[in-house]
C-alpha cells in the first residue's frame, strides 16, 4: 500500500517550488516602475505577502496532487506512475493542466486583489489609462506566460511528489534490508551462543569429573570460572556492545578452563592497559570466538605450546597467534569469523581484518568508544 506524504515532506516540496519559480514570476510580473532598489523597498511588504500566499497555495496543491496520485495507485496499481507509460504520461499532463487552470484562477484572483490593495493604499502610483504599467497586448502576453508557468509548476509538483514518494520507498526498503541483515547476524550470534553452551559444558563437566577427587581446591576454582563464563553468556546475550574490560574478564575465565583442559599446552597473554579497557567497547563473545578458532585450527604440545596474544594498537584490538596448522585439520565452516565481520558491519564502517602476517595469524577488530 502506497503511503501518503507527510506534512513535512509536503512543506519541503512547497518550499522547493517557491525557490524555483517565485523569483521568475515576480520578475516577469512586476512593472518597470518598481524594478529598482527604491521601488522594491516600497513594495517589499507586497512581495512578502505574495511569497507567503504562493507557499500556502503550493502546499494545498501538493496535498491535492498527493491525494490524486494515491487514487491512481489504487485504480491502476502501485507501479503505474513509475513506469512512465503513455497512459501515465497523458494522465499526468491532463491532471497537471486541470490543476494549473484552477491554480491560475485562484492565484490571479489573489494577485489582482493584492494589486488593487497596493494601489489603494498608495504603495504604487495610480496610472492613467494611457500610462498603465501594462498595455493590453503586454497584459495578454503576461497572462499566457503565467499560464505556462502555472502548468510547469503543476508538472513539477506532480513529479516532485512522485520522486519524494520513490525516495521514501527506497529508504523503507533499505531500512527493511538493514533490519533483516541485523536480525540474521543476531540469529547467528544466538546460534553460536547455543552451540557454545552444550559442547563446552560437556567438555568442562568431563574434565571436572576426572579432577574433583584429585584436587578439591582446583575443582572449586574450575566451578567458579565455569559459572562466570555462563553468567556472562546469559547476561550479555542481548547486548550489541559490552565494555572491553567486561569481555576481558570473561576471556580470562574462559582461558582458565581451557588451560585446565590442555594443561601446559596453551596460554593467552593480554596486554591491554586499564585505561584502554575502560575506554573502549566490543561486541560480546568476539574474543571467545577468536580464541576458540585458534585452539580449533592449530596444533599444540608441551614442547610447542600455543600462545594467543591480545593487545591494542590505537583504537584497534589485535588477536594474534603463531600459525601451527594441525596435521589433520578440522573442516572450517568460517562461521565464527564471518559472524564477527557481519556484526561489526552493523556497528561501524571500519572493517574487521584478518589474515597471515609472517608466521602468525592475525585478526584486527575496530574498538568502539
Amino acid at each position: 500500500m502506497v503511503a501518503k506524504l507527510t506534512y513535512r515532506q509536503k512543506w519541503q516540496l512547497a518550499i522547493r517550488l517557491l525557490l524555483l519559480y517565485s523569483p521568475l514570476i515576480l520578475y516577469i510580473n512586476l512593472p518597470e516602475s518598481v524594478r529598482n532598489p527604491i521601488g522594491l523597498v516600497k513594495i517589499l511588504p507586497f512581495i512578502v505577502v505574495f511569497v507567503l500566499i504562493a507557499l500556502g497555495l503550493y502546499f494545498v496543491w501538493i496535498t491535492a496532487t498527493d491525494w490524486i496520485q494515491i487514487q491512481l495507485f489504487r485504480w491502476f496499481g502501485e507501479d503505474f506512475l513509475f513506469d512512465f507509460s503513455w497512459r501515465a504520461l497523458v494522465l499526468t499532463m491532463l491532471i497537471s493542466l486541470g490543476l494549473a487552470l484552477l491554480y491560475a484562477q485562484v492565484f490571479q484572483l489573489i494577485v489582482f486583489g493584492l494589486f488593487k490593495l497596493v494601489f489603494q493604499i498608495g504603495l504604487l502610483p495610480q496610472h492613467h489609462p494611457k500610462t498603465q504599467p501594462f498595455t493590453p497586448e503586454v497584459f495578454a502576453y503576461l497572462e499566457r506566460v503565467n499560464n505556462v508557468f502555472n502548468l510547469v509548476i503543476m508538472l513539477s509538483a506532480f513529479y516532485l511528489t512522485i520522486i519524494s514518494r520513490s525516495y521514501q520507498q527506497i529508504k523503507d526498503v533499505q531500512l527493511r534490508a538493514e533490519r533483516s541483515e541485523k536480525e540474521a547476524a543476531l540469529s547467528q550470534v544466538e546460534a553460536l551462543k547455543h552451540q557454545l553452551s552444550p559442547h563446552f559444558l560437556f567438555n568442562s563437566l568431563s574434565i571436572l569429573t576426572s579432577m574433583v577427587h584429585e584436587d578439591a581446591n582446583l575443582s572449586e576454582q574450575f566451578i567458579k570460572q565455569l559459572s562466570n563464563v555462563y553468567r556472562y553468556i546469559l547476561e550479555q546475550r542481548d547486548q550489541e556492545l559490552v565494555a572491553l574490560k567486561t569481555e576481558i574478564e570473561f576471556i580470562r575465565a574462559y582461558t582458565f578452563l581451557l588451560q585446565i583442559r590442555f594443561e601446559n599446552k596453551f596460554d593467552v597473554f593480554i596486554d591491554i592497559t586499564p585505561s584502554q579497557q575502560e575506554q573502549y567497547r566490543i561486541a560480546p563473545l568476539s574474543l571467545q570466538l577468536l580464541v576458540e578458532n585458534a585452539v580449533k585450527h592449530n596444533r599444540m604440545s608441551i614442547a610447542k605450546p600455543l600462545h594467543v596474544r591480545i593487545y591494542c594498537q590505537d583504537d584497534v584490538l589485535i588477536v594474534e597467534n603463531r600459525w601451527l596448522p594441525r596435521d589433520q585439520p578440522e573442516p572450517s565452516t568460517g562461521v565464527g569469523l564471518q559472524n564477527i565481520i557481519n556484526r561489526y558491519a552493523l556497528l561501524t564502517h571500519r572493517p574487521v581484518w584478518y589474515g597471515h602476517q609472517d608466521q602468525s595469524f592475525v585478526v584486527k577488530i575496530p574498538l568502539l568508544s
